[in-house]
């Protein structure tokens, strides 16, 4: 993480590899229309769970589509 610039935050906080989990999750969403439920499973996670976290990127992808 540190070689790509991603070691600290905007605020100057370290970042771990599980904090990247969002970044993964939004680029799958919305440059790579995963959906949902696939999601969830390369994640661990209910689809439900994905959906309260990432529900309001549902307007962005309906633009892309």
């Amino acid at each position: 993480m540190r070689d790509t610039g991603l070691l600290k935050n905007e605020d100057g906080q370290n970042r771990t590899l599980y904090s990247l989990r969002h970044t993964y999750a939004t680029f799958e969403l919305l440059q790579n229309g995963t959906d949902i439920h696939t999601l969830s499973k390369h994640m661990g996670n209910s689809a439900a769970m994905i959906e309260r976290h990432y529900s309001k990127l549902t307007a962005t992808i309906d633009k892309q589509y």
